[in-house]
């Protein structure tokens, strides 16, 4: 029993998964052959009817039980998937197979028993405009108090320092301009303003990125998922398929 929490992009309004042992095909595989390769449980596809990003989280031999108040509809029917390798890569579809992924990475696989898996999706249609504030609340609890005041105040600080480091280039190109000391004096001068503000910005940063590596990581797994799939192990060979989030939801 596991959950995974997947950040997926599509630009062919089309997210999925799919075993990812399987050999690169000498093409990317589209329409029809992406079709064919769902009904034979390599792929399950989701039409998602827009180009973006989604939050996936997937559900492996578990129950999906939605947060109270949080409406998700189960679409289409159940799929067949077959996860033959134990390492399965949620994504767009575009990188199924794909010799040269575009849009996937290693962070989008994990591991699962191999077997045949019977697949349920369920979309999140609940839009809700307090959402964000919400996840920046939860995420601002990740840090303590004195964590929280820190981040901010070297958020802030980082930000100014830039803008000075900015002014300073501008200055010292004016500057050369009105004494006629030539470009390249003034390339040099804009350049040094630029290197040492780095350096000194820099002595901060190693802090404040730790904050905002845990900050970013608590919004993130604030936000509700867009889509869930929720696998269960099964004798298989199965049928596979595709769903359409626009579509109706399941009887």
């Amino acid at each position: 029993m596991a959950q995974h929490r997947i950040h997926a992009g599509t630009d062919i309004a089309c997210v999925g998964i799919w075993d990812a042992g399987l050999p690169s095909a000498k093409h990317p595989i589209e329409g029809k052959a992406l079709e064919a390769s769902a009904v034979r449980g390599e792929v399950l596809v989701i039409d998602t009817s827009a180009d973006g990003g989604y939050i996936l989280q997937v559900h492996v031999d578990e129950p999906f039980v939605p947060l109270p108040g949080k409406r998700f509809d189960t679409i289409g029917n159940e799929l067949g998937l077959h996860l033959g390798s134990g390492t399965a890569m949620a994504g767009g579809c575009e990188d199924f197979r794909n010799p040269r992924p575009r849009i996937t990475s290693a962070e989008d696989r994990f591991h699962v028993e191999p077997s045949w898996y019977r697949v349920r999706v369920h979309f999140n249609r609940m839009e809700d405009p307090e959402e964000e504030q919400r996840a920046h609340e939860e995420a601002a609890r990740a840090l303590t108090s004195e964590e929280l005041a820190r981040y901010l105040r070297m958020g802030k600080s980082l930000r100014t320092g830039w803008l000075i480091v900015a002014a300073s280039a501008v200055a010292a190109l004016m500057t050369s301009a009105f004494l006629q000391a030539g470009p390249t004096l003034g390339a040099l001068g804009a350049g040094m303003a630029v290197a040492a503000g780095w350096g000194l910005l820099r002595l901060k940063r190693g802090d404040y990125d730790a904050l905002h590596l845990r900050y970013q990581r608590a919004l993130k797994a604030a936000y509700p998922p867009d889509i869930v799939l929720e696998l269960h192990r099964a004798p298989g060979p199965l049928p596979g398929g595709t769903v359409a989030l626009d579509g109706p939801p399941a009887p």
